[in-house]
């Protein structure tokens, strides 16, 4: 990744989920398991944040990154189903770093996990082909670092 996209990347990751702002704060704070219709719900903050980022001059690559921060490599991902060389390397960072932070962070729904736990459930992704093996690695090299930022929000 070129130094030029450092900042850009940072900003992205401030930004990747502001499309949660359209998405009740029932579904955001249930404590239980979302239904069908909540999913979807849910789902649909990627694409949000997409839009409102892309109209913004200057954004419109960070808007791609922060919105495909749900794609996978292999294409299973939402909401674009974007997959492989079409899948911008700053995306596939976002991705990694959303999932670590998420799986370490207290929710509503649960506890948050210890690194150890956090990087085991990574591994197995890794494994299934949904992240880039690259980039965890790379997570994984810093992961006492990582924890520390992850858990600081």
């Amino acid at each position: 990744m070129s130094h030029a996209n450092f900042d850009k990347i940072e900003i992205a990751g401030l930004l990747h989920d502001l499309g949660k702002l359209r998405v009740p704060d029932e579904i955001l704070d249930k404590p239980s398991l979302l239904d069908e219709r909540e999913r979807k719900i849910i789902n649909a903050h990627s694409f949000e944040t997409f839009q409102i980022l892309r109209g913004i001059k200057g954004f419109e690559e960070m808007a791609a990154w922060a919105g495909y921060h749900h794609e996978e490599p292999e294409g299973g991902g939402y909401p674009f189903h974007v997959r492989g060389d079409a899948l911008p390397l700053e995306a596939r960072i976002l991705r990694v770093a959303d999932i670590f932070q998420a799986m370490v962070q207290d929710r509503p729904y649960r506890a948050g996990l210890d690194k150890e736990q956090a990087l085991d459930f990574m591994r197995g992704l890794v494994i299934q082909g949904r992240i880039d093996p690259a980039i965890f690695a790379a997570l994984e090299a810093c992961s006492d670092d990582a924890m520390v930022a992850a858990r600081s929000n």
